[in-house]
């Protein structure tokens, strides 16, 4: 038990560093027209819709890789299926409070859902083991 629980949070630590390092560089390529202010939501969401398309991509390509490396990470550590769901989700919860707390297009919203768990998905197919005689991508 302890190991499972030690891997859903060392994958999740993984994935907050995944998802901050791909957003840092999202910031770095494309920064901010102005400063973030949850107090004037009028100016945030003006600043928000004025990202660059490829920033709003990296933002996304962030909750991707975060759920699929924190996930397979989870999965390497403890080999419990339900590690790397649990770290996927701890992902979508994130994207969905970024979403609350800023404004993003509708587009994102769904993958603040959608692509987490797709990142999940992928990382317990990376990570299966097939049973005796069974092929590997079957």
């Amino acid at each position: 038990m302890g190991k499972r629980i030690l891997s859903v949070v060392l994958g999740a630590v993984a994935a907050v560093v995944i998802v901050a390092l791909t957003e840092l560089l999202a910031g770095t390529l494309y920064p901010l027209g102005g400063e973030l202010d949850s107090a004037d939501a009028e100016t945030t969401a003006a600043i928000m819709a004025g990202m660059p398309l490829p920033a709003k991509l990296l933002v996304v390509l962030a909750w991707f890789l975060g759920a699929l490396g924190g996930a397979w990470l989870a999965l390497r550590i403890s080999d419990w299926r339900w590690a790397g769901w649990i770290v996927a989700v701890l992902v979508v919860a994130g994207g969905i409070s970024a979403i609350v707390m800023l404004p993003h297009p509708l587009w994102m919203q769904v993958c603040a859902v959608v692509v987490p768990l797709l990142g999940g998905r992928i990382a317990a197919r990376i990570h299966r083991k097939p049973y005796p005689g069974e092929p590997l991508l079957g």
